[in-house]
């Protein structure tokens, strides 16, 4: 049987582009000696979309060298973006940097005391788009910022352990339920079906518990509901698995999947999270795509797990928004006129990693995204990412953050790791050496031997020492920034006595620009 050929996409409504060409510079990149600026060496939206990864001690300039740099290129070139925030000064840097690009209207700041809500449920329930109200996709919201949570407190276990599953089996259920019988749904309705399903079998049967229970009243709802949606198998399932399996489950086994939910939910269902998420909604991910930078002013610092868990959902819920928006079947040219890049920033980025992370990045050049995560060292993930596999989650999770920016680091893991990153290569190593004897009274006149060779050894082209020399910044270092830059895949051109060489790496000096106070 023949196929009938899909139909080309038409592109989307072109926005007034005012947004730069893929291979357009957005830095000028200086090679060894800190002032030749070669064609080559631009670093444009294309290097963008493959991640960027700083790191840098303490202290090290990484945010007001690297860091501000890339700020001001991506507010330059007119990019939407999404900023993470860990400590209580960043919002009023981004007004700096806004200000400085003539964008503060552009920017939307959502704190406790400002009128932004998102209802992150109900967005993800009737989003449009093909995925919009699948059950999945609303369990995994959750599981994202439980994830978050195991590693703020060092617990290990992997996504597919008994517990995950039988918490993901509850959600899933709750959801169901709550969506066949009321049409929408918040955190508040899943608290009050988990919180008053039956305890026990018995109880099940019960007739003041049916009387009284919330999930009760909701299956007697959903089962005049499910045939005019369709979905009576679903009703089917979800009504066993509250009347049966679940007041079935031993005592200990189901108040562990209870408390794992309610612990997290907890901290929505009260003060300012319940405010910011549980309310309507005024602002969503798509509000970036059009060029506002949404900065969640929620610092880790200030606010804890509350900014944590709160920054680490709408991320996902905003990676998840980026990936979906390109239409199937769109030309490159077509994209690229009429869809604007996006950026999301996260300096301190170990508070917000997740799992996720590597997937998204995986396929932020396709969506246009450009992710840049700044933190101090390599142990600082390895410490987030818990478990037998956590060294290969980190190694999968950086190396698909392609540009890797180095700044002045003492600890050692990192600058090993950049070295390694880096490479060897083979060099010429030479040596030499005099000797001299002693004149003897009864023996011969003394004299002096010379010696000189040269022997072929593999070293690193960056040694990890001159990691720790690099200049910081600030005024006892002329506010210059030294970094050692490397890219997966690029070959960068650096001067030399003959003629320009081609490396895989390139130093470059950032200037720090002062902000007002």
């Amino acid at each position: 049987m023949s196929q009938i050929p899909l139909a080309k996409a038409s592109p989307p409504s072109p926005a007034n582009r005012d947004w730069p060409d893929n291979d357009e510079a957005l830095l000028e990149l200086s090679a060894d000696d800190g002032k030749t600026k070669l064609p080559e060496n631009f670093w444009c939206l294309n290097d963008a979309f493959q991640g960027v990864q700083v790191f840098g001690g303490t202290g090290s300039g990484k945010s007001s060298g690297s860091g501000q740099a890339l700020t001001h290129a991506f507010l330059d070139a007119n990019l939407g973006g999404l900023v993470l925030t860990a400590k209580t000064d960043e919002v009023h840097a981004w007004q700096e940097y806004a200000k400085a690009a003539g964008r503060e209207s552009d920017l939307l700041i959502v704190d406790e005391h400002a009128k932004w809500r998102f209802n992150f449920l109900s967005y993800e329930l009737n989003r449009s788009g093909a995925g919009a109200g699948h059950t999945e996709n609303l369990v995994n919201l959750f599981t994202s910022v439980l994830e978050a949570s195991e590693r703020k407190h060092g617990q290990g276990g992997g996504s597919d352990s008994y517990w995950q599953r039988t918490l993901k089996q509850l959600l899933r259920n709750a959801i169901d339920l709550a969506v066949i019988a009321a049409d929408d749904l918040d955190l508040p309705s899943l608290y009050r079906i988990i919180t008053s399903a039956p305890r026990s079998v018995a109880e099940a049967e019960d007739e003041k518990w049916q009387s009284d229970s919330v999930c009760c009243q909701l299956l007697e709802v959903a089962k005049e509901k499910a045939a005019a949606k369709n979905r009576e198998a679903d009703l089917e399932l979800t009504r066993d698995y509250w009347l049966k399996e679940f007041p079935g489950l031993a005592v200990e086994t189901r108040s562990v999947i209870v408390s794992t939910f309610t612990s997290m939910a907890d901290c929505f269902l009260r003060g300012m999270l319940r405010r910011l998420f549980c309310a309507d909604t005024n602002f969503k991910p798509e509000d970036t795509f059009t060029g506002r930078i949404i900065v969640l002013n929620l610092p880790v610092k200030e606010y804890n797990e509350l900014g944590q868990f709160a920054q680490v959902l709408f991320k996902f819920v905003w990676q998840r928004a980026v990936e979906r928006r390109i239409p199937p079947l769109i030309g490159r040219k077509a994209v690229e006129e009429t869809i604007r890049p996006v950026f999301l920033w996260a300096d301190e980025s170990q508070f917000f990693v997740n799992s996720y992370d590597a997937l998204f990045q995986s396929t932020a050049r396709s969506s246009r995204a450009c992710t840049v995560y700044l933190t101090q060292n390599l142990p600082s993930y390895l410490a987030v990412f818990s478990g037998s596999n956590s060294r290969s989650e980190v190694e999968a999770f950086v190396g698909n953050l392609q540009t890797k920016i180095f700044h002045a680091n003492g600890d050692p893991t990192t600058n090993n790791w950049a070295a390694d990153s880096i490479g060897r290569t083979r060099q010429m190593q030479y040596y030499g050496g005099t000797s001299e004897t002693l004149a003897r009274a009864s023996g011969p006149a003394g004299g002096s031997n010379q010696s000189a060779g040269v022997s072929q050894v593999v070293e690193y082209l960056v040694q990890p020492q001159e990691f720790t020399m690099l200049r910081t910044g600030g005024e006892e270092c002329a506010l210059k920034v030294d970094s050692i830059i490397f890219q997966g895949g690029r070959r960068w051109v650096v001067p030399s006595k003959d003629k320009p060489k081609m490396q895989n790496h390139i130093r470059h000096v950032f200037t720090q620009i002062a902000t007002n106070p």
